[in-house]
């Protein structure tokens, strides 16, 4: 009887913990745990982004007031918070500027590296060249990205964030997207903010660059940072599949259905074998969990861009399933970078009053336009 309650309450402790509560860095979700286990702890240089709730005794008339004047008032240039801050740091507006002045005299070097953006993915569709070959693209929008803090080279090799295989001649630049309430974060999280003048973002990734590429905390990134025929390289977590079997995870036949083997169809069989090196080797192909880890795909080239919408189209396959964070960067195959050298990009990125003269859409001119007349008939 002893041992049928064991069985009963493993068996009920099995079932329940299929759903676990899983704490993410913005707020508690109730979720199927479909990524990775990792048992190590969240980055030191990372702010706690949780808070509790800030209208405590707050009714509901003015929670909404309360809100807007936040949301305006907290994090503007001429905002007293961000004056405060700036003066507690020993900071002016002036020694910001002055400090990410663009050098006139710059000219591209190959290993010179940029900032990147990050991109949504929308999904994918279909794009014809003039020859009436089928080309399938990806859609990425680029919304409201924001420099959030630059650290120079000097600086950045003494922080926690530097590793030793990075060059020594580049800095940090931490870019968001997605701009959200104060209310919604902590105070420590809302304090990395006040440089840049900006709302506090939902998502935060760094971007390695060159001194002579970096921008001025609150610059606008947009789509047109790019260009259309350029290669870029596109990284993003794929999609988790949880645990999966060795069949849909490596691909294995599998073993006969039909003569003996017992029910042993998608197993993977024998895992070591042999007589003085028997064993199960490192790096074996067997079940486990699938998906969820970070993907690149390099030198994926821009066919098409919507400057009004900040849309990207590019040529190919990008990780991750639809309307997830993917980063895009500049490419750093060495046969696309020789390219570069002959037509640079803008650097450090293309300003907003040159951005405004762009047209609305730019197609590669391998693509075929469908507003262009195909047929044409002239009368006699």
């Amino acid at each position: 009887m002893a041992s049928l309650i064991c069985k009963f309450s493993g068996c009920l402790q099995g079932i329940l913990l299929r759903e676990t509560s899983c704490c993410s860095r913005i707020l508690i979700n109730h979720e199927h745990k479909r990524y990775r286990k990792r048992s190590r702890k969240p980055a030191p240089w990372f702010e706690p982004r949780k808070t509790g709730k800030l209208t405590y005794g707050v009714t509901d008339e003015n929670v909404a007031d309360l809100k807007q004047q936040v949301w305006e008032d907290s994090f503007k240039p001429d905002s007293p918070i961000r004056a405060e801050f700036l003066e507690r740091k020993g900071l002016t507006d002036n020694m910001i500027t002055s400090q990410y002045q663009v050098d006139k005299n710059f000219k591209w070097k190959f290993n010179t590296k940029r900032t990147g953006v990050i991109a949504i993915k929308l999904g994918m569709i279909p794009q014809w060249t003039k020859e009436g070959e089928k080309v399938m693209c990806t859609v990425l929008q680029v919304l409201d990205n924001h420099v959030i803090r630059y650290t120079p080279p000097e600086d950045f090799q003494k922080s926690q964030g530097f590793h030793p295989w990075f060059s020594k001649n580049v800095g940090s630049m931490v870019v968001g997207t997605l701009s959200c309430s104060p209310l919604l974060f902590s105070k420590r999280y809302n304090n990395l903010f006040l440089e840049a003048g900006v709302a506090p973002k939902r998502k935060l990734t760094r971007f390695l660059v060159s001194p002579e590429c970096k921008l001025a905390p609150g610059t606008k990134l947009r789509a047109c940072h790019f260009r259309v025929d350029d290669y870029v390289d596109v990284s993003a977590k794929t999609i988790g599949h949880a645990f999966q079997g060795v069949v849909k995870r490596w691909g294995f036949k599998g073993q006969s259905a039909t003569h003996r083997g017992g029910k042993s169809w998608r197993r993977a069989g024998a895992t070591g074998g042999g007589r003085s090196q028997a064993g199960t080797r490192r790096g074996k192909k067997m079940a486990g969990h699938m998906g969820m880890d970070w993907n690149t795909q390099k030198g994926l080239k821009i066919l098409r861009m919507d400057n009004k919408y900040d849309v990207i189209y590019v040529k190919g396959v990008v990780p991750g399933p639809d309307h997830c964070y993917v980063r895009v960067m500049d490419t750093v195959l060495n046969h696309r970078r020789k390219g570069l050298m002959k037509n640079p990009p803008s650097c450090p990125t293309l300003l907003e009053d040159s951005a405004q003269k762009l047209p609305s859409e730019v197609l590669s001119s391998d693509l075929f336009d469908f507003r262009d007349d195909s047929i044409s008939i002239s009368a006699e």
